[in-house]
């Protein structure tokens, strides 16, 4: 099957690629956000200070996916293909594609005239080399392969200056997809890609095909963003082609919420990430909040089953009916922004079911579950304890966002009432990722974006990341048939039989839907947010504040 498409007919086709899974659910997409007051005439030049919640010290592509490093690398990298605000599907440095039925084969046709801040030329053999990286990694140079390429990856060729052909070893009907699923899948320069860990690791040797380059960078405090003069080659959702308008963009770490926003306050800096919930309602009355929905998103706690007491669904199963999540809404995100989960993505995703009564507050029911599972004596503290042992789980709080120690904290608190204890430890980001990998750790959080619904094939399959630890084979088998369906119908279906398997055996506590969220000051306008809940710079520019009209 081909799609050769020209990128501004690309949406006109939205049927076509119904078939291939790729676009979103019917039903009113999310709406762009972007910050456009006062004149409507765009300014070139001139710079603006953007607050990130944090910077890292190296930036190899498949190592740093984090929602600090993704919306930095996104103004200097590019994908194949992406999402728009409104959840489509989109050719970027790729203009079309073909599949066969089997999906072990895909030809790809890629966009003529871009060329790599280094001068390199983007080819059919740039792109190939590029695929083969991310596929299969290099083990020799410490360099990961892509988590989100399958493991049946086999081969990417050039068959001409500008068509390249990929085949998989075993079908993967979504392959395509992941060829904008995230920034770690961005298309880098040749000389990038075969330079060591510790060159691609230093932001200033990043050559992308991106409408801004790196000036100059601090590991861990600041990057400074210069615009590509002879940027030429802007997404379809841009508002203009040529060069960005802004001249400078200066990001820089601060970690605590409260001095980003003081200092957005103060008129010291444009932009800041991660709003802090409680201030949301402030942000937005004296600036622009930007927080859209984007694909996937929802905050939860996944159980490991190899961690002590976890292997009995009945105490799974009372501790998702011991979260009050309307209590953590009311309390922690009072904006109204944020809505409870309803499974394991959110709508944005097409075939998302509504199973919240199968995991809905029951601190009676969840009483009963585990008075049956014999935890019926209480301790000192009124924790439930049998045979001298304590009825407690711990979990690291992730250190990639902002909101998850108040929600655990609450948590904690509404397990209390079913005596249960919730042990919430700190760890810093160097050691987040090892420390939560262990089986023994009995929690690990999910706020991840999901553009398919593939993406459960990859978190919890046990070829996988595996993050229950041991799914076991039924499990197994339904996520290889999701991943191995054909069509959008097929996928839809297996996916549903995956929420339901996951919910209905207490793998995963769903508990509200998470979002990115920013604040800017009222002169800065032209920001747009893309659908994976990426911020763009392109299109931005500075103007004056004296109007708010959003």
């Amino acid at each position: 099957m081909s799609y050769e498409l020209g990128r501004r007919r690309f949406l006109g086709l939205s049927a076509a690629l119904l078939g291939s899974g790729l676009l979103a659910a019917c039903g009113e997409p999310p709406v762009p956000r972007a910050v456009a007051n006062g004149s409507t005439v765009p300014v070139s030049g001139g710079r603006f200070t953007y607050l990130n919640e944090k910077l890292i010290d190296g930036y190899q592509q498949q190592s740093t996916g984090s929602w600090h490093v993704a919306q930095v690398w996104n103004q200097l990298v590019e994908r194949l293909f992406y999402y728009d605000a409104g959840g489509n599907f989109v050719p970027h440095l790729a203009t079309g594609y073909t599949e066969n039925d089997d999906r072990t084969e895909f030809g790809l046709t890629i966009r003529q005239g871009v060329t790599f801040s280094n001068g390199e030329r983007l080819d059919a053999a740039a792109v190939a080399e590029n695929l083969n990286f991310l596929g299969k990694g290099d083990k020799e140079r410490g360099l990961p392969r892509s988590a989100y390429f399958p493991t049946t990856y086999g081969e990417a060729v050039a068959v001409d200056d500008y068509q390249v052909r990929v085949r998989l070893t075993a079908p993967f009907g979504d392959f395509i997809q992941k060829l904008g699923a995230w920034t770690t899948v961005g298309i880098l320069a040749p000389e990038t890609i075969r330079a060591g860990l510790e060159e691609q690791s230093d932001l200033r040797k990043i050559h992308g095909t991106g409408p801004f380059v790196v000036e100059s960078w601090l590991p861990s405090k600041e990057v400074v963003l210069r615009r590509r003069e002879d940027y030429a080659w802007a997404r379809d959702d841009a508002a203009h082609n040529g060069p960005a308008h802004l001249e400078r963009v200066t990001v820089q770490q601060v970690v605590e919420p409260s001095l980003r926003t003081g200092s957005l306050q103060a008129g010291q800096v444009d932009l800041i990430h991660y709003v802090q919930p409680t201030e949301e309602p402030f942000v937005a009355r004296d600036f622009a909040l930007i927080a859209p929905s984007f694909f996937g998103s929802v905050w939860g706690l996944q159980l490991r089953l190899t961690a002590a007491h976890l292997d009995d669904i009945r105490v799974r199963k009372a501790l998702t009916h011991g979260v009050d999540r309307a209590d953590i809404l009311t309390t922690n995100y009072p904006s109204g922004a944020w809505k409870e989960a309803k499974s394991t993505f959110n709508d944005v995703v097409p075939g998302t079911l509504d199973l919240r009564d199968r995991f809905a507050y029951d601190p009676d029911l969840a009483n009963s579950l585990l008075d049956d599972a014999g935890w019926t004596e209480y301790d000192g503290d009124g924790y439930r304890v049998k045979d001298g042992e304590q009825l407690s789980f711990l979990i690291y709080p992730s250190v990639y966002i902002t909101t998850s120690e108040a929600d655990l904290q609450l948590i904690a608190q509404h397990w209390r009432r079913i005596g249960v204890r919730l042990q919430i430890e700190g760890t810093d980001f160097s050691n987040y990722n090892s420390v939560t990998a262990q089986p023994s750790v009995p929690l690990y959080e999910n706020h991840w974006l999901a553009g398919s619904q593939t993406e459960m094939w990859r978190w919890w399959h046990s070829s996988q990341a595996n993050q229950f630890k041991a799914p076991g084979p039924e499990l197994d088998a339904l996520l290889d048939t999701l991943v191995q369906a054909t069509s959008n119908a097929e996928r839809i279906e297996a996916s549903k039989a995956v929420q339901e398997y996951v919910i209905d055996n207490a793998y995963y506590i769903p508990v509200h839907e998470f979002i990115q969220t920013w604040g800017a000051s009222n002169r800065l306008k032209g920001l747009s947010v893309d659908g994976l809940g990426l911020i763009n710079f392109y299109d931005a520019w500075i103007g004056d504040d004296t109007d708010r009209d959003q």
